[in-house]
């Protein structure tokens, strides 16, 4: 094939090779030509790492280190790990659905502000800071920040884009949010 050619029409050969004569007399029907495309790399909620032919576009910044692996609680489930490094910036981050974002927007409305992650922490009180915001629109964005209760378990923090971190933008329902940023014990290096 040749992708920078233009190919509009289809020709069809029933047992081809082989001559009627050779064959004798046959009736074929056909019906519903089509193009098969590849399946689209979609990311959707929620977003549980379970799909290995998903691209997920983690994207780690600033002295973290994610993958996807096998829990190590539950051999059953995939989870990222994440490694926030000893030179990390206070900042460090990963972020999901980077390039292409969520196959749809996050549905925030009046009311709908909150938003789930199971996470596992070595430590309780630890600071978990979400932002979502808007692919290829950095300045369109909101965070919000949970704790953890528990060390070394997996527990679910709920996040709040209704109260969003002090000196960061408030939520606007008129704005689009399809990507996600995660923060592990945000401010600290």
């Amino acid at each position: 094939i040749n992708l920078a050619s233009i190919y509009d029409k289809a020709t069809i050969f029933f047992n081809f090779g082989t001559t009627g004569a050779d064959a004798g007399a046959q009736t074929y029907y056909w019906d519903d030509v089509a193009f098969v495309a590849p399946e689209p790399n979609i990311i959707e909620l929620p977003i549980t790492f379970e799909d290995s032919e998903v691209d997920y576009e983690l994207a780690d910044f600033e002295g973290t280190t994610s993958q996807i692996i096998i829990d190590p609680t539950d051999a059953g489930n995939l989870v990222v790990e994440t490694i926030k490094s000893e030179t990390a910036a206070f900042f460090a981050g990963t972020t999901v659905a980077d390039v292409t974002g969520f196959s749809e927007p996050i549905p925030f409305e009046e009311g709908s502000t909150s938003m789930t992650v199971r996470v596992w922490s070595p430590t309780a009180n630890t600071p978990v800071r979400l932002k979502v915001e808007q692919v290829g629109v950095p300045t369109v964005s909101v965070e919000t920040e949970a704790m953890t209760t528990v060390s070394e378990q997996w527990e679910t923090l709920t996040f709040d884009f209704s109260n969003q971190v002090d000196g960061t933008a408030a939520i606007n329902f008129a704005s689009i949010y399809n990507k996600a940023t995660i923060f592990f014990n945000f401010g600290k290096t």
